[in-house]
């Protein structure tokens, strides 16, 4: 397998995983798409440095998250790029499962 069958298949495990975490979230609390959307939307601004996630990262995010596009080969490249060291979506859907089951 090369490098960019490598990076196909994270891509699409990474797509995939996002969107079951979502949906489980969702189901958890029985929240409408925007009451779901709303909350990650708050813990992401909340968990990551002002500028580091902005408007045009949190639209691309839904849009991958709610299943209205698929995330590109180029579009995986730069986040492993620019998020080398760090995972805000899956640290702010961690947060929220921890959360409910903190109780918090």
């Amino acid at each position: 397998m090369n490098k960019i069958e490598k990076m196909e298949k994270r891509m699409h495990e990474w797509q995939s995983g996002i969107r079951i975490l979502y949906k489980d979230l969702q189901a958890i609390h029985n929240w409408s798409d925007e009451k779901v959307w709303k909350e990650l939307e708050n813990e992401i601004r909340r968990i990551t440095p002002k500028g580091q996630f902005g408007e045009d990262d949190l639209d691309w995010t839904r849009d991958i998250i709610t299943s209205k596009r698929d995330i590109t080969l180029w579009e995986a490249v730069r986040l492993t790029i620019r998020y080398k060291h760090s995972t805000p979506l899956l640290d702010a859907l961690g947060n929220l499962r921890a959360r409910d089951k903190s109780g918090i």
